[in-house]
């Protein structure tokens, strides 16, 4: 076994909602820790899983998710040859970094980001390099990024909006920061909360087809409301697409999900529903928040990263209120996801209480 794995601690998952409920005697629980969508998918993603025949059940799947591909494609108006996709985007997560780091590879990422991100470099051996965002607005020191690459780095990461500060880096900079990158390193932007972005130009996706070194993911677990059925896909470019699909798994997207992800992705008008509801409701969340005098990032993602000081003692006085939050990823950052607007505004009240404790 790897010294690295031996090392590793398992993931810990959210407690299904019953088992909190029971545990702190609660009548309603918002959950609002993994960033998932309080609307749900389009009911058409239901209606075509329905359905579905029992009989595709004694043989294998479409082992290139064929309508699906075909779907997003004309979404992203990119090459269908330039399609992966993954069990969420975790799954290419763990295939990008299997396929390009080695051991003795450096990986650079923001600091903080999304820890999947170093956990498979560690998985892999390999080194992770973290560089501070810019403590003041959480924007990534590109910069500092292009100091610290070295004759070893064959991967940099950007969360773009970031998870967990939800800080936005616009098209242009990106663009700028990667045609400074040496070809021989490879530039993930993981798009998981594009979806949400209020400014124009929210993707690099089309600059793809221009850059050989850089790969776009993207997620259907997040805007799509589709968390449970774990589809993701990436956007890149040969050499690294045909390998990509060398270490993939054959068949690793059931039927099920070709099926309801093709019906999420072709109902734009219920995603676009949904995306302008949780717009409104960060705007009225980080407005309370500003008013408050409380600090945070601005955030163009579904979730806001907020300075608390205790992030346990807060935490948990929020949990005892029926509030469930991430107060996992900082000692003094906590990160809450939007919820429904009854909810939001119950939050307010109860924040500012725990606050106060």
């Amino acid at each position: 076994m790897k010294e690295t794995v031996k090392k590793l601690a398992a993931y810990q998952a959210e407690l299904p909602e019953e088992v909190v409920k029971a545990k702190y005697g609660l009548q309603h629980l918002a959950r609002l820790s993994a960033n998932e969508s309080v609307y749900g998918p389009s009911p058409k993603v239901g209606e075509a899983v329905r359905a579905v025949s029992d009989d595709v059940l004694g043989y294998y799947p479409d082992g290139q998710a064929t309508p699906l591909r075909e779907a997003v494609a004309d979404l992203t108006q990119v090459n269908p040859e330039n399609l992966v996709f993954g069990v969420g985007a975790d799954e290419l997560i763990q295939l990008l970094t299997r396929t390009i780091l080695t051991p003795e590879s450096e990986m650079i990422v923001p600091d903080p980001t999304f820890g999947e991100y170093a956990l498979h470099a560690e998985i892999e051996q390999a080194t992770a390099v973290k560089v501070p965002v810019n403590p003041a607005d959480g924007h990534v020191d590109f910069e500092a990024m292009l100091a610290a690459i070295t004759d070893q780095t064959t991967m940099i990461w950007l969360a773009n909006p970031n998870n967990p500060t939800g800080v936005f880096e616009k098209t242009a900079d990106i663009e700028a920061f990667l045609t400074k990158l040496p070809s021989t390193v490879t530039l993930v932007v993981d798009e998981a909360y594009y979806d949400f972005v209020d400014e124009p130009d929210a993707t690099v996706a089309p600059l793809v087809s221009q850059y050989k070194n850089l790969v776009v993911l993207r997620t259907l677990s997040k805007a799509y409301g589709l968390a449970n059925l774990r589809i993701g896909y990436g956007i890149m470019q040969d050499p690294l697409y045909t390998a990509m699909q060398a270490v993939r798994l054959p068949y690793n997207l059931s039927t099920y999900q070709i099926v309801g992800g093709t019906a999420a992705i072709l109902d734009q008008d219920y995603l676009a529903k949904n995306v302008a509801a949780f717009q409104s409701e960060r705007t009225k969340f980080q407005n309370f928040l500003r008013d408050e005098g409380l600090t945070f990032y601005e955030s163009q993602a579904n979730f806001i990263w907020i300075k608390v000081g205790e992030t346990k003692k807060v935490g948990q006085a929020l949990l005892q209120s029926g509030y469930q939050v991430n107060d996992r990823l900082n000692s003094e950052w906590i990160r809450i996801a939007l919820g429904t607007p009854d909810d939001n505004e119950g939050l307010k009240e109860a924040f500012l209480a725990a606050l106060k404790d």
